[in-house]
């Protein structure tokens, strides 16, 4: 039976379990204007980067913050929607280069990497391909694809990544929000720039041919569904996000590509300006609480999943929320910091691990990672209680978490009821 691998670099981002997106969104300047002017060419006059004052612009503390939550990598969105760069881009003059932080010509995506080396932490960067706003490409808008403004735009995108890709060492993540169209379709030729600059990255919905992919979970809501499988088929690597998919977070356990899931959810809720995803004042009770947070992780990290957390910078350039990320990473590390119990590389006999914690305790999570590195293995299981079942699902993965509510038991056997070849367990734990 044909079982989709992970390449070894999935590997090492599947032990990324958590990370930070984080956006400082330039049309948060101009909360005046709607609908979708950030993709046409207003973006040159209503937020002229002659215009923007971040007076308290700081990479470092919002890597800072990130090292707080517990974040293992880190991606910048480096141009969104809007065309606006955080870097000193040579294809423009719109970008952060052209404000008066650092007396003009810095370069955020600079001291971004540099906060990261500092702070152990893998950087990544995101690139929008489908829209950009200085060159009025709107991708809600059909576009002509042979045309001479659409040609010259791939050649600005082409020109930005490679200056991406190319100035800042190697990168642990390219995102590529929404997918990218086919250089044979009109789109950028981008797996030669990838493959000469950043062939270990894993990309965030990147081009099919790609060795190295992962894809969208199917929401913004921090949601894995309870069987999330890191496999998947042909076109279901690629969303334009804009309506949750539940198929795309399933995948499929038969799939052809080892494509796992990412989930990535703002740090304010949905009510907030942008989504969440950009920052406004008087909204800090919009941010998500510790403990909302901590459920999403269960059902993000705890799915097979990673989850990779918003971070909406200010108009003055830092991250307010600081408090709520180092709450949130202190929250975690007390929930499964220490292990009542843990058994490392378990033998199944019968298809079971047996579990004897000496005497009836009250048990909080049970916690499974298999090992998959000859891919997924595990198609059923249940856990059983003092004998009795109290938990059926299928996906195990890189990690499950099973939460309980009020179980008290002396013995948890956990038993494969399903498998598609002999399954290796990495380890089990009690909480």
């Amino acid at each position: 039976m044909f079982i989709a691998k992970p390449t070894a670099k999935q590997l090492e981002w599947h032990d990324l379990e958590l990370g930070v997106i984080i956006h400082f969104c330039p049309e948060m300047y101009r909360p005046d204007l709607r609908g979708s002017w950030f993709k046409t060419s207003a973006v040159r006059e209503a937020i002229a980067p002659s215009t923007l004052h971040p007076a308290k612009f700081d990479p470092e503390q919002w890597v800072r913050s990130a090292w707080e939550l517990g974040a293992k990598y880190a991606v910048l969105v480096a141009k969104h929607c809007t065309g606006f760069a955080m870097w000193n881009t040579g294809v423009n003059d719109f970008s952060i280069a052209h404000t008066d932080w650092r007396g003009g010509g810095g370069d955020a995506c600079r001291e971004f990497v540099d906060a990261c080396r500092k702070y152990g932490i893998k950087p990544g960067f995101y690139y929008s391909t489908g829209c950009n706003g200085y060159y009025d490409i709107n991708d809600e808008i059909p576009q002509d694809l042979a045309g001479e403004k659409y040609r010259n735009y791939i050649k600005c995108v082409e020109d930005q990544v490679t200056e991406l890709w190319s100035n800042y060492g190697d990168l642990a993540e390219i995102w590529f929000d929404g997918g990218v169209i086919p250089a044979d379709q009109g789109g950028p030729n981008l797996i030669p720039i990838m493959k000469r600059y950043q062939p270990d990255a894993i990309c965030f919905q990147g081009p099919r041919e790609w060795t190295h992919n992962v894809r969208w979970v199917g929401n913004e809501d921090g949601l894995a569904p309870e069987n999330c499988w890191a496999t998947t088929n042909a076109g279901e690597a690629r969303y334009d996000g804009s309506v949750p998919d539940e198929k795309a977070g399933v995948g499929d356990p038969d799939g052809k590509y080892y494509w796992p899931a990412e989930t990535d959810m703002p740090n304010r809720t949905h009510a907030a300006f942008g989504g969440g995803w950009s920052w406004q004042p008087n909204e800090e009770h919009l941010c998500y609480t510790p403990e909302q947070l901590l459920d999403c992780y269960i059902r993000s990290v705890g799915r097979n999943s990673n989850l990779l957390l918003g971070m909406a910078i200010s108009t003055d350039g830092e991250f307010q929320d600081e408090e709520q990320f180092r709450s949130f990473g202190k929250l975690i590390r007390e929930t499964f910091g220490n292990p009542k119990y843990i058994i490392e590389n378990p033998e199944l006999k019968d298809g079971k691990v047996r579990i004897s914690l000496g005497q009836e305790q009250r048990i909080k999570y049970l916690v499974i990672r298999e090992d998959i590195s000859e891919g997924q293995r595990i198609r059923a299981f249940k856990v059983i209680a003092d004998g009795k079942t109290v938990y059926e699902s299928e996906c195990v993965g890189h990690k499950r978490i099973i939460p309980f509510r009020d179980l008290t038991a002396g013995e948890i056997v956990f038993e494969v009821t399903g498998k598609a070849a002999e399954p290796v367990i990495r380890d089990i734990a009690v909480y």
